[in-house]
């Protein structure tokens, strides 16, 4: 048993703390809130709001001043950025500054125009969202939507890409995982895998602005019931098979998550007035508020903002007071998780663990993500 725990919990190389906040290195911008879908699960489809706008360019051109700082541009907001007139002229500049630049899109207007210049670019990654494994469901979920012509449109991209000889730009499949499309998820790696794209992702629908949406998640603290594990379960067995890789997320929520996958300390959001937030959840669609569910409750919210591109540089916004403030949190919690893993140079017994579990579950207790984090399910690891 000592040698146990030796191994798993044996003693840790220390490091020091980070002294200050991290630098951004992801920016993600909402280039039109425009869309040709009503997706069942989007805030745009049951909200009121501002729902034809573009990012302005010379805004777009004054804020690429600080792209040659960042890792990544992603072009994606509440809306579909193919239909942005400007669209790969943004991704352009993004790619002149020596930034990589990626785009999520319903895929319907992949034509061969569109792939052309998205090859030519090139983009390096590019993800389209599917919400089931059939025109039944993925059409019902994804309102104007047609399955079969979607598919068409990435064979066409894959097979372009490959006829060029090219490795980028990587293609992800973003599969809504929902209670009415997770039995079809085996189908869809099967799918996924014979049009040749390079990944399958099954992200959870964490956003959910009605009640019926909320209901059709398929996680929860509790986990979920064993049909649906059964279909991941069915899925990864698939996807080893063909050697093919597939991304599931955790179907049981835990209230020990560090920093969320969208992780602000390095992230932020530009909407399309130009204003900044830590995510796009703490901005949509220009609304002064909106309503979001979590476990069942409906949680009245309202936009997190830090500043105005159109008024400010980013290198100012980033350094303010209250958004310092905010990813301090997310920053002081991650650093006293790791200084109680650290002074914790070995465990010997299943009492030590049992001490040093307690001892994790009250650093957490002790620095709260924000309070604008607590009803979504990011912070919950969805």
């Amino acid at each position: 048993m000592k040698d146990f725990f030796n191994r798993v919990f044996g003693k840790r190389k220390k490091k020091p703390p980070a002294a200050t906040l991290p630098a951004p290195a992801v920016a993600q911008i909402e280039v039109t809130t425009r869309c040709n879908f009503k997706c069942t699960m989007c805030p745009r489809t049951h909200y009121s709001g501002e729902k034809n706008l573009d990012f302005p360019w010379d805004v777009f051109e004054k804020f690429s001043a600080v792209f040659p700082r960042l890792s990544l541009v992603h072009l994606q907001g509440w809306g579909e950025p193919l239909l942005h007139p400007k669209i790969f002229d943004m991704a352009a500049l993004v790619r002149q500054k020596g930034c990589q630049v990626a785009f999520t899109t319903n895929g319907s207007l992949l034509d061969e125009r569109a792939i052309a210049m998205i090859l030519s670019l090139p983009m390096q990654h590019i993800t389209i969202s599917v919400a089931g494994a059939d025109p039944d469901v993925h059409d019902a979920i994804r309102v104007g939507s047609h399955f079969d012509a979607l598919l068409g449109n990435v064979s066409n991209l894959v097979a372009a890409k490959k006829r060029a000889g090219l490795t980028q730009p990587v293609v992800h499949l973003s599969f809504m995982a929902t209670r009415k499309s997770i039995a079809g998820l085996p189908e869809m790696v099967r799918k996924a895998h014979e049009i040749g794209v390079d990944r399958l992702v099954a992200p959870n629908l964490d956003c959910p602005v009605t009640r019926a949406e909320d209901d059709s998640r398929i996680f929860g603290f509790e986990g979920s019931d064993p049909a649906i594990q059964s279909a991941l379960d069915e899925a990864q067995i698939v996807a080893n098979k063909l050697k093919f890789r597939l991304n599931l997320y955790p179907l049981k929520l835990t209230d020990e998550i560090l920093v969320c996958e969208l992780d602000p300390l390095q992230q932020f959001f530009v909407n399309v007035h130009g204003d900044v937030a830590p995510c796009p959840y703490a901005s949509v669609m220009g609304r002064s508020d909106y309503c979001r569910y979590f476990l069942g409750e409906e949680f009245p919210t309202a936009p997190l903002r830090f500043g105005s591109l159109l008024e400010e540089d980013m290198e100012t916004v980033w350094n303010k007071a209250e958004y310092r403030r905010f990813r301090g949190q997310f920053h002081n919690r991650r650093q006293a998780y790791n200084n109680v893993s650290l002074n914790r140079t070995s465990i010997h017994s299943i009492f030590g663990l049992q001490d040093y579990l307690r001892e994790i579950d009250q650093v957490l207790a002790d620095n709260p993500v924000p309070d604008f984090c607590r009803s979504c399910y990011k912070a919950c690891g969805a």
